[in-house]
């Protein structure tokens, strides 16, 4: 409970569907971008030397994090209306899978590539497998991307981390995913208590009230004229002579 009331439920209108995360978190966004962006130039002088399975699917995972970063960066400071938090929650899952198969399979084949070994043969020539020239910065700048996308791999953990925190908490204070949605601010109820006092005296009042401009209904004459002759008593006897 205490979780849930220090969590503020008030916004900016439009912005009532995005988390309140913590100071900083966007600068992890951002590193995400700029990394992305140098994990696809490695990847393009790769793909142009000598393409293969591991730095093509490094370039394609790359070009969709800059393709994210950048729609969560205007999506959270320029237009509000696009975000959504299960779009965010599933794309930080889907790049966190792909981080780790891109960059776990790019080091495989770069060390693989960097790995020397020197034959000689009966006359005394070695011959050595090292790469030389272009293809050592080929390999070099493989490896490289491979160890940026392992960088951007635990960057991706980490977002996906602390956004699901912030998810919990803001759908626990009730919470939701668009803006404007009813429930996103807390509503005020006010009601009219009539105190007891004011109840019994409208409890005492007669059935009938009589309109303005309307007259009341005759009383009975039979009454008035029993309590007459109550107190006026029975004639006297000589009355009659």
């Amino acid at each position: 409970m205490e979780s849930v009331n220090k969590y503020p439920r008030q916004r900016v209108a439009g912005r009532e569907h995005i988390p309140l995360y913590p100071k900083g978190f966007i600068a992890i966004r951002v590193v995400q971008l700029i990394l992305a962006l140098v994990v696809t130039a490695l990847c393009a002088f790769g793909i142009y030397l000598l393409p293969f399975s591991g730095n093509c699917l490094m370039i394609f995972v790359s070009i969709s994090t800059m393709i994210v970063t950048t729609w969560l960066i205007v999506a959270e400071f320029g237009i509000p209306k696009v975000y959504n938090y299960w779009a965010v929650l599933a794309l930080d899952i889907f790049l966190v899978v792909f981080w780790l198969c891109s960059f776990g399979l790019l080091a495989s084949q770069a060390a693989y590539l960097l790995d020397s070994s020197a034959v000689c043969d009966y006359y005394g020539y070695c011959y050595s497998s090292a790469p030389t020239g272009v293809y050592l910065i080929f390999t070099a700048c493989m490896a490289a991307a491979a160890g940026i996308g392992g960088l951007e791999f635990a960057l991706f953990v980490a977002s996906m981390a602390i956004h699901g925190v912030m998810l919990h908490r803001h759908r626990k204070a009730g919470l939701h995913c668009n803006p404007g949605t009813p429930g996103s601010s807390p509503v005020v109820v006010t009601s009219h208590v009539v105190p007891e006092k004011n109840a019994a005296q409208v409890a005492a009042n007669p059935v009938y009230q009589a309109a303005q401009g309307q007259a009341a209904p005759p009383m009975s004459l039979e009454p008035r004229m029993q309590a007459t002759m109550a107190t006026i008593g029975p004639p006297a006897a000589g009355a009659h002579e």
